[in-house]
């Protein structure tokens, strides 16, 4: 065996390793990356939910018309 041979087995591997760092960086990188999104997704979730329930509260505290049920039978029940 030559000198070259070990020389291109040796660049092989370290290559070859390389390229497997890189595509692991990747794979981490992007399952971090959904993380974050989900995470995210869940804030603007829960800041949705409190705006509706805000807003109910607000509706329910400024009733200034009379019930349904005043208004199908005239007013009185």
């Amino acid at each position: 065996m030559s000198f070259f041979f070990y020389a291109v087995c040796t660049l092989g591997v370290v290559l070859g390793g390389v390229v497997l760092l890189v595509l692991y960086s990747l794979l981490v990188m992007a399952h971090k990356g959904e993380e974050c999104l989900d995470q995210l997704e869940l804030e603007m979730l829960n800041t949705y939910n409190q705006t509706q329930l805000l807003k109910k509260s607000e509706k329910s505290k400024k009733r200034c018309a009379p019930p349904i049920s005043d208004l199908y039978h005239g007013g009185t029940t």
